[in-house]
């Protein structure tokens, strides 16, 4: 059977000279930039890449199924400066500010929009919008997610005048095609998490949805309906065609091989794993490779050294972009150089990466530390 193996593309290696905000390597100065935010597109054999789209300067975002749009945020740094979400074209260089926090449908180029306590959906081609939950006051949507098939939506709700903490959020599931939802639980949520934290995980079969509450992660079972109480160390993980699942353990990460049940191990160790694991995980949409931003180890400017790293079934050791190899790993600050995976194209054959303008805890007012915290967590 082929094995799963590791294939490392670096920022240098990866970018080589053309990142212009800040992905320093060790040892070079901070400076605080507001030079654009540059996206660019990968293949996945690592042969190719290319500038996607350069535009204004932005801190965070995803890209859409198409690769067309870009949905963005520019933080806020002060009490009178709010985050602020956008949309942009990068066909026609358009930037449009958005009315709420947004999320991409997995399948289309569809906008699922937080605005004013509901949730709209945007159709970006045309700005078609169609409401979904009404806003009700006292009664606010708290986050959402789409199924990979695009059949339903969980969102979360509070109930601002429940008197009970342990059931005033309500988890809803909405069949899209008819619009119509219903509550499936009712929990605890930990209502101080930072925006930006998933509370939602959809299996790829759209089977099952996980979420999260104050004390534990749950499981849905969408055809029995039955619930499930797991003590995870985070969301599961599963490759689009369901032929592996990452796992964070106590003291192991891996790769489990769910036709064999073997583990393609990543690291053990015999305490807490922290420094090399995953941080951030992107499945291809088709298949099982995948790209991940990899936590290196902590810098002593309250940020962290990140690398990227991409992983495919191949069979040999592959080292693309001009020679990187073991011995040439360099690390970036995660905040300060602010690179981040931002998706895959629809067909699998390519991955987008930002290099998103830096962001600099100097920069926040003393009103503004929340935000810089959310930041921090994301």
């Amino acid at each position: 059977m082929k094995r799963l193996l590791l294939v490392s593309i670096l920022t240098l290696g990866l970018l080589g000279s053309v990142i212009p905000s800040g992905a320093q390597a060790y040892g070079q100065p901070e400076q605080p930039t507001h030079e654009p935010s540059i996206i660019y597109q990968i293949t996945a054999d690592g042969k190719t890449k290319k500038v996607a789209a350069q535009m204004p300067y932005m801190h965070r975002g995803a890209i859409s199924p198409s690769g067309r749009y870009v949905y963005t945020e520019r933080i806020g740094y002060g009490k009178d400066d709010p985050t602020v979400p956008y949309l942009y074209n990068i066909q026609t260089k358009k930037l449009t500010q958005l009315s709420g926090f947004a999320k991409w449908s997995p399948k289309q180029d569809t906008l699922y929009i937080q605005e004013r306590g509901g949730i709209i959906r945007v159709n970006p081609a045309d700005g078609t919008k169609t409401v979904l939950v009404q806003a009700v006051p006292q009664y606010p949507v708290l986050d959402f997610l789409v199924s990979p098939d695009e059949q339903y939506m969980a969102f979360s709700r509070k109930d601002e005048k429940s008197g009970d903490a342990s059931q005033e959020t309500h988890l809803y599931l909405q069949h899209l095609p008819t619009g119509k939802m219903k509550i499936n639980d009712r929990y605890a949520w930990e209502l101080t998490a930072y925006r930006g934290i998933e509370q939602f995980y959809w299996l790829p079969t759209s089977k099952k949805l996980f979420y999260r509450t104050k004390d534990a992660y749950k499981e849905l079972d969408l055809p029995t309906g039955l619930k499930y109480v797991h003590k995870l160390y985070a969301f599961p993980s599963y490759s689009m065609d369901m032929k592996y699942r990452y796992v964070l353990a106590s003291n192991e990460e891996y790769l489990l091989d769910l036709q064999s049940g073997k583990k393609v191990m990543l690291q053990k160790e015999p305490q807490m794993i922290m420094e090399g694991q995953l941080d951030t995980i992107s499945w291809s949409p088709a298949g099982h490779q995948f790209a991940a931003e990899q936590f290196f180890r902590p810098s002593n400017s309250q940020d962290s050294y990140m690398m990227l790293r991409y992983y495919r079934e191949a069979p040999g050791f592959l080292l693309p972009f001009g020679g990187v190899g073991l011995s040439d790993y360099s690390p970036y600050l995660k905040k300060k150089a602010n690179v981040r995976l931002i998706g895959w194209a629809k067909d699998g054959k390519s991955f987008y990466v930002a290099d998103w303008a830096s962001i600099y805890s100097s920069d926040f007012s003393p009103d503004k530390l929340d935000s810089y915290l959310q930041v921090m967590e994301k």
